[in-house]
């Protein structure tokens, strides 16, 4: 694992990009606290866009366009 200070990844960002990008560890810490940078993932990719439709769908009930089905009717 790599760690390097926020300082230091803004100096040199596109190798430590790279390095995440390759599969290795790359740790970056800062006085916000200590983050880990990895690729995003197919997976990730299809949680963001399964959490993009349900936003969808609750603006089109918000605004009246659709009808969400009631707890009741899905549980029993």
């Amino acid at each position: 694992m790599e760690i390097v200070s926020a300082r230091e990844f803004r100096k040199s960002q596109g190798r430590f990009l790279m390095a995440a990008r390759e599969g290795r560890s790359v740790m970056l810490t800062s006085r916000y606290g200590n983050f880990k940078i990895t690729p995003v993932t197919e997976d990730d990719e299809i949680v963001a866009k399964d959490i993009r439709n349900a936003y969808a769908e609750v603006i089109a009930h918000m605004n009246g366009d659709m009808e969400l089905p009631k707890a009741k009717d899905i549980v029993f």
